[in-house]
């Protein structure tokens, strides 16, 4: 009998879900085209559906919990009014009996959002912007969003040059330099093009300079002087050749590069992963290490709306879905909510009103408990 039940909740959970998740991820969608469709006037139409699909990751992620509401006040609500959850409980089948399909359905799309915020959308954010600038917007030439910017790549490495050519697509007078203590390695190259991970670099020249040596030469002798030196300059790298190329690893690609500091705003490319090593990082100022543990609890709160929010809409559905459209606009009223306690609580942390833990799970806690109090009641 249970799987039978099982079976049927499902059936009339599932299309609702599929559908509203749809609906919802179009709404978003058309949202970023027509925000962005000043600058896309004469763009192919299949470079701006693909710069949309990247964006469908991320989408995901936020609208999923919107989709599990209407997915359990619309059916939910029909079967309340139709007078089958009365047929069931007089059964001697419970409100909490019914939420164990749907329960189940919600944990599986909360570790589906897990995976996509470590797996996929770090990617898919950068490839957004990346994409727009490379693709769409600037053809070729994303890379001059840069200029005569410090960019950090990661590792301690860091980028700038003044000039791009616009021609080639390549920066000019380019300078990478990398710190370890007091020991500086900068290379200086007259070019340099940016593909994935990997900077080339032509007719470049390395220097790598101690600067920690440098107090042992004030204190030098003559005849101590020359092998101090040595120690000064580590390494001294020019090519004779007209031309010679070297190839960087960078810890950023492009797309991140771009996606971090071509403008103000910057993408979410961190994964859940990322996240919690920043938050661990035992060297970041308190003021940074508060917005790692809120971006951290953040990433893991809104993948659990999921199934946090079932708890709240079903009793609801139960209660007042008398017709379509009330479960419609009862299905928008609770998501909309949700998310509107979520980011006043995030807010709230993000001042220092709440530590961020509880700002970021807040939401869930306090939807949650009233949720489960309205089954048991």
């Amino acid at each position: 009998m249970g799987s039978i039940l099982d079976r049927y909740l499902l059936r009339e959970v599932v299309p609702v879900l599929l559908v509203s998740a749809l609906l919802y991820v179009a709404v978003f969608l058309f949202g970023f085209f027509y925000v962005g469709s000043r600058w896309l006037d004469g763009a192919p139409v299949l470079k701006v559906f693909t710069w949309l699909g990247y964006h469908v990751p991320g989408v995901l992620v936020q609208v999923l919990p919107m989709a599990v509401v209407s997915a359990i006040v619309i059916p939910f609500g029909r079967l309340a009014t139709e007078g089958a959850i009365i047929a069931t409980q007089a059964g001697g089948i419970s409100l909490v009996r019914l939420l164990k399909p749907v329960l189940l359905l919600g944990i599986l799309l909360a570790g589906f959002s897990l995976y996509l915020s470590e797996k996929v959308v770090p990617w898919s954010n950068a490839r957004v912007r990346g994409y727009w600038y490379d693709e769409l917007t600037t053809p070729g030439r994303g890379l001059a969003r840069l200029r005569g910017k410090t960019v950090p790549l990661g590792e301690g490495l860091e980028l700038y040059f003044p000039a791009f050519d616009y021609k080639t697509g390549e920066m000019l007078n380019v300078r990478l330099q990398l710190w370890k203590g007091r020991q500086a390695t900068v290379i200086f190259a007259d070019r340099g093009s940016y593909d994935g991970r990997d900077i080339k670099l032509t007719n470049y020249r390395i220097y790598t300079v101690d600067y920690a040596a440098i107090d042992q030469i004030l204190t030098a002798s003559e005849d101590e002087l020359a092998a101090k030196l040595k120690n000064v300059f580590k390494n001294v790298v020019v090519p004779r050749k007209e031309g010679a190329t070297t190839t960087i690893k960078t810890g950023l690609s492009r797309d991140e590069a771009l996606a971090n500091f071509a403008d103000p705003l910057a993408a979410d490319t961190l994964s859940l992963s990322e996240a919690w090593r920043r938050y661990r990082d035992p060297n970041l100022p308190p003021a940074d290490r508060q917005d790692a543990a809120l971006a951290f609890h953040s990433k893991l709160a809104l993948p659990l709306a999921n199934v946090v929010l079932i708890l709240l809409s079903l009793p609801f559905a139960v209660r007042y879905g008398r017709s379509p459209g009330l479960s419609m606009g009862m299905s928008v009223m609770i998501a909309v909510g949700y998310y509107l306690v979520f980011m006043l609580s995030r807010s709230m942390g993000g001042l220092g009103l709440l530590p961020p833990w509880l700002a970021a799970w807040f939401a869930d806690v306090a939807f949650a408990l009233v949720g489960w109090r309205m089954i048991r009641s």
